[in-house]
């Protein structure tokens, strides 16, 4: 069959172009044949003026090469480009421009004429579009490659970028982690050969105590004297006269390095017994076989030397206050008398028939005499030199024959036998004995106190520890029943019984704790039996030798019934319950109260007194008729029950001290209660519980102003007007407190504290709070007068909170200036504006900042307008004062500084010492990340950080700074915070490590991957996380992810702290833990 061929059209020529089959068996005109028929055409055909499309696959994509259907007994047309696209090509300027040429002239040229020179101009064209369009393609296609190739290159970049650095913090935390195992071995080596050389001194020791308690059944130190008769010491008839002396043997107490000293003026030396001595019924005897070794031993009394490993003093240098009474005064001369009749005695001596001492050396008589019978210095020293061995063996246990009085109860000497830390065997006398003794058991209850991570203050007595197990608490009670020196125990229970709780009281009661605080948690019994807690608690405080008690979060302590209280416990003085629910136990409580007839102290914290429990607690208050302090703090008192309470507190004549902070009560019922109690009160505290006009009017009405020395009635959610004010001003007038804090009052309030600051006595006071209202310069000028006064005596203040929210720059510089030594100076310009202001003096700045830092201790400049130019200042300010610096807490927050300002404070801030609580999170910042790598290294070298609060940063370099400060920071919150996954698995992996501690964690608006399995990976890491107590994650607006999963674990940690040993609930304030959460955290109840 002969070929089909399609008929194609350029402009006035037809050629036929041959017909091809594609693989689905169509026909199809490529066009590549198109091209090699015409040496000028276009990329469009046409078909009786209809455009002909290329054909497509089942994508609706071009075929390739290009092609288009076969139209049989057709004329296809082909569309060239326009000229002017061509000439645009072709115009100067581009890469293709056309050679000058007589060839391609239009303008009557002999070689062509006009018609040929347009044809041949027009297949120049085609052929140059062409080329470009191939070329222009090409490119196009080549940069497109070359760009995604490029941006594959540069995420595998990135990506490698950080598998490299994530792979550097692993193995830099496993070097670290490798290291502190190969000190770990070391130290385990090191402990291992220790106790196998304790092991064989202890082997050693046993061996040395088994035969020496055999050798030494007495004392084998002692010397003789003769008597004193009536008419006194006369040593001629002593020395005459060898036969009818009466002598008396006295014992050496071995005291020495192993005991410890009787009085801060008695030496811990070898001395004579606190005894009258025994008389000697054969001195012939005796002196033969004890004379030589008597007669050393008088020479060393007398020299003084170190015998058997123990040091005597010279004769000379030993005081009064060591020797028995009958000795004290002719101890000296009765041992000169005695050294001379001894050594007259021996030399009289027949020594060949005379029985030697066995020595152990096999020493001959003779050789005993030649060492002894001379009393002079040379032979003293001689025998020095030669050294000492005392008697033993079966001599030593031969010299009770020779006492001629029977100790039957072998008191020998009022001494006592003890074996120090090598196994000798010491006789020590009473005084040593019992101080020795103490000491002993002081450091075993101090061992004890340590391995539960507790704490010793030896200066208050004060005693605090956690116990988790039955083991340690048997432990821990008996060294407590054996020791001395405190008085105050402060005991953290875990899983306890009724028999630990047994065991304590019976521990209690041979002690001398005047004050218990108990703290439990999980009992392990079932709750069925939980009211013999109460019980065994009873037990205690009826034991009448603990007089102040404190139970603190006990859950279920007080049951509805079944508690069988004693009528009267007259020795409790002093009743605290903090986080322990009444519940239906109010009708317990009652009688718990009604028992302690001479209760002195109650306080109530945390504690539910709603309707009927505070009616059974007014009652309980009725029959304590000398109460004198009485504290119902965070106990939801209502303004239902202030006026029976007002009437319980009428009846209460010696009441001193009143303490309603935290409670619902309204400006009524606190003005009822004063009306009741305020002419007697010492002390009233009424922070956050309503206090108002009518109750100031009130405290102005009765409060005596001699008696009453603290006075708290600020945060309340009234605030003071006219008629307060003046109430408040007249009575602050009168009053001497040592610790006032004031209310908030209405506008205009700079004008009206400042008279108020006007009224105030520093004579008296320590503690002085001026917060929650709006002043400003006026009362700043007033207590700068005050301050730099120096009639003014105000040197007793140690603690002062000053707010002021509308101060100005001069006002500022002003009130720093003035400041004194104070202990402790909080002071807030919080949402003044202070930098704000246009033309400020940056010298006064500076001074300013001088100031704060050296005088104040917590400075917050939160919302100030601060921008960059002050934050130079103050960074300035920091570096000047250098080792004066006393700033502790600092917050810069919600200012204009940039990124720039940021970095450059906490660059500043690298080597302080001081500061311990910082916030700078601002929105200024903007862009995320910006702070990043300023936070890593700030928390890289300032290791005295406990709370921070950033924003702007990454999570990876947030990541690596925690890790090199964790063991500091205790708190940290962050804004804005972004990450990738890898950067939430590193995170993961520092909170499950050791290096964390931790407790709360803070995340706002965090733009981090919220998939949930990179959530549930973040999850299982904070499962094996022991620290953090309050977590807050939330994820910024546009994340659907619930990070409640994150929270799932926490309270387990919350229980495996509370029974950790060592924890304290001061940590919690430290890391800024709000007190509902902190008491949450403690375990407290309704």
């Amino acid at each position: 069959m002969a070929q089909e061929r399609q008929a194609v059209q350029l402009n006035h020529i037809v050629k036929e172009v041959v017909v091809r089959k594609d693989v689905d068996g169509r026909s199809c005109v490529l066009l590549e044949d198109i091209r090699d028929a015409f040496s000028d055409f276009g990329d469009e055909f046409e078909l009786r003026g209809a455009p002909v499309p290329y054909l497509e696959d089942e994508h609706c994509e071009r075929l390739f090469p290009k092609r288009i259907a076969y139209y049989p007994g057709e004329t296809l047309t082909v569309v060239p480009r326009s000229r002017g696209d061509l000439e645009a090509l072709l115009a100067p300027g581009t890469t293709l421009t056309p050679v000058a040429s007589p060839l391609l002239s239009t303008d009557g040229s002999p070689y062509l004429g006009s018609e040929g020179a347009s044809a041949f101009e027009e297949t120049l064209y085609g052929l140059f579009d062409t080329h470009y369009q191939r070329m222009h393609t090409d490119q196009e296609h080549s940069t497109r490659e070359i760009m995604r190739e490029l941006h594959d290159v540069q995420e595998q970049l990135s990506r490698l970028q950080l598998e490299l650095q994530t792979s550097q913090a692993r193995n830099e935390e496993q070097a670290r982690e490798n290291q502190a195992l190969h000190l770990r071995v070391i130290e385990l080596q090191n402990e291992a050969l220790h106790r196998m050389t304790v092991l064989q001194t202890s082997v050693q020791a046993v061996l040395t105590q088994t035969f020496e308690l055999h050798e030494y059944p007495s004392p084998r130190l002692f010397i003789v004297l003769p008597e004193v008769g009536s008419q006194g010491l006369n040593s001629a008839p002593i020395l005459g006269n060898f036969v009818s002396v009466k002598f008396r043997l006295y014992f050496l107490c071995e005291c020495g390095l192993h005991t410890s000293p009787m009085g801060p003026h008695q030496m811990n030396h070898i001395h004579i017994a606190r005894h009258e001595g025994y008389e000697i019924s054969r001195p012939t005897e005796f002196f033969r076989k004890f004379g030589p070794h008597v007669l050393r031993l008088l020479h060393v009394i007398k020299y003084g030397l170190v015998i058997a490993g123990l040091a005597i003093p010279a004769l000379s240098a030993i005081s009064a206050v060591d020797l028995p009474e009958h000795l004290a005064g002719d101890l000296e001369n009765r041992i000169e008398i005695c050294t001379r009749y001894l050594s007259a005695y021996q030399d009289s001596m027949d020594w060949d028939d005379t029985p030697g001492i066995d020595n152990g050396e096999h020493v001959q008589n003779r050789a005993n005499k030649r060492r002894l019978v001379e009393s002079d210095d040379n032979a003293y020293r001689g025998a020095a030199k030669d050294g000492f061995i005392p008697i033993e063996g079966a001599d030593l246990r031969r010299l009770g024959t020779f006492l001629d009085r029977n100790d039957q109860d072998r008191s020998l000497g009022n001494l006592f036998r003890t074996v120090d830390e090598h196994g000798h065997v010491r006789w020590i006398c009473l005084d040593h004995y019992h101080s020795t003794y103490h000491q002993r058991q002081d450091r075993e209850f101090e061992s004890e106190i340590r391995q539960n991570f507790g704490r010793f203050d030896k200066h208050l007595g004060v005693v605090s520890v956690t116990l988790s197990s039955s083991e340690s608490m048997v432990s821990f009670f008996g060294a407590m029943t054996r020791a001395g020196g405190f008085n105050e125990l402060d005991l953290h229970l875990c899983n306890f019984v009724y028999q630990d709780l047994k065991a304590l009281g019976d521990a209690l009661h041979k002690t001398n704790v005047s004050k218990l605080t108990l703290t439990c948690h999980e009992y392990r019994e079932i709750a069925s039996m939980g009211k013999r807690k109460l019980t065994a608690l009873i037990k205690i405080m009826n034991t009448g030798k603990i007089r102040h008690f404190h139970f603190r979060d006990i859950k279920d302590l007080i049951p509805a019934r079944g508690i069988q209280i004693p009528k009267c416990m007259p020795a409790v003085r002093s009743l605290e319950l903090t986080g322990v629910s009444l519940k239906e136990g109010h009708e317990v409580f009652l009688e718990l109260l009604r028992s302690c007839k001479n209760l002195l102290v109650l306080r109530l914290s945390e504690i539910s007194l709603k309707s009927h429990r505070l009616e059974a607690v007014i009652k309980g208050i009725e029959s304590c008729r000398n109460l004198t302090v009485l504290a119902l703090r965070s106990c939801e008192l209502s303004p239902d029950g202030a006026e029976s309470l007002g009437l319980c507190l009428k009846s209460q004549v010696s009441l001193r001290e009143l303490d309603l902070v935290n409670n619902l009560l309204d400006d009524s019922g606190c003005c009822a209660i004063i009306d009741a109690v305020g002419g007697r009160l010492e002390k009233l505290q009424l922070r956050n519980a309503g206090f108002g006009d009518d109750s100031a009017v009130a405290l102005d009405r009765v409060v005596c102003a001699d008696r009453l020395k603290c006075l708290d009635i600020s945060d309340s959610v009234n605030t003071l007007g006219r008629e307060g004010i003046r109430s408040i001003t007249r009575l602050i007038s009168r009053l001497h407190c040592a610790e006032l804090m004031l209310p908030r009052i209405q506008e205009p309030a700079d004008d009206h504290y400042s008279r108020i600051m006007r009224a105030v006595d520093l004579s008296n006071l320590e503690h002085l709070e001026m917060e929650g209202s709006e002043c400003g310069d006026l009362t700043a000028a007033v207590l700068a007068a005050k301050f730099s006064d120096p009639n003014q005596a105000c040197l007793a203040i140690a603690t002062l909170k000053l707010a002021l929210p509308r101060i100005t720059l001069d006002g500022a510089q002003q009130l720093l200036a003035s400041l004194r030594d104070f202990a402790d100076v909080t002071v807030s310009f919080s949402n003044s504006n202070l930098f704000s202001q246009a033309g400020s003096d940056l010298a006064q700045v500076l001074d300013m900042f001088r100031n704060g830092c050296s005088r104040v201790t917590t400075l917050n400049l939160k919302d100030t307008g601060m921008a960059d130019d002050v934050a130079f200042l103050l960074c300035e300010a920091l570096q000047q004062t250098g080792p004066s610096n006393r700033l502790s807490s600092l917050d810069v927050s919600e200012n204009k500084l940039t990124p720039v300002g940021g970095e450059m404070l906490l660059n500043c801030l690298h080597d302080n010492q001081v500061l311990h609580t910082l916030w700078i999170a601002s929105p200024s910042f903007e862009h995320p990340s910006s702070m990043g790598l300023a936070v890593q290294r700030i928390l890289e070298a300032n290791m005295t950080l406990r709370r921070l609060s950033v924003s702007h940063v990454g999570l990876r370099e947030l990541t690596l700074g925690l890790s090199a400060n964790a063991s500091a920071l205790r708190s940290i919150k962050v804004q804005h915070i972004n990450g990738e996954v890898d950067d939430i698995i590193a995170f993961g992996d520092f909170l499950k490590s050791d290096r964390n501690t931790l407790l709360r964690l803070v995340v706002r608006r965090a733009r981090t991957c919220d998939s949930e399995p990179v959530l549930k990976h973040l999850s299982q890491c904070l499962k094996r996380n022991k620290t953090i107590l309050d977590l807050q994650w939330e994820f910024e607006a546009g994340y659907e992810a619930d990070s409640d999963i994150l929270r799932e674990h926490l309270e387990r940690n919350r229980a495996e702290w509370r029974k950790r040993p060592g924890a304290r609930i001061e940590d919690l304030a430290t890391a800024g833990i709000d007190q509902y959460t902190a008491r949450a955290i403690r375990g407290g109840v309704e």
